[in-house]
């Protein structure tokens, strides 16, 4: 389970950078005057997609840093006598 974390992890990780690079570009474009978006609109989708890419980036950190139960340790039945 441990791979598996990490692995939806990186692929989290990819994908958050990815919003922030397109976030980049969209506002790059915008400033340069190759956009025919309006300003406004650019800005308000930068700042979404900003915040978007930021949160799926601290969702992997997450992921990545979960703890899993190991397999050879069983739960403790709560209807057991102690």
């Amino acid at each position: 389970m441990k791979i598996q974390n990490r692995n939806r992890a990186m692929l989290l990780a990819l994908v958050g950078g990815y919003v922030i690079y397109l976030a980049y570009e969209m506002m790059r474009d915008e400033l340069a005057g190759k956009s025919s978006m309006a300003m406004w609109l650019c800005i308000l989708l930068v700042i979404l997609m900003g915040a978007a890419g930021i949160a799926v980036l601290i969702l992997a950190w997450k992921v990545y840093r979960t703890k899993e139960p190991e397999e050879d340790e069983k739960p403790e039945d709560p209807n057991a006598i102690k």
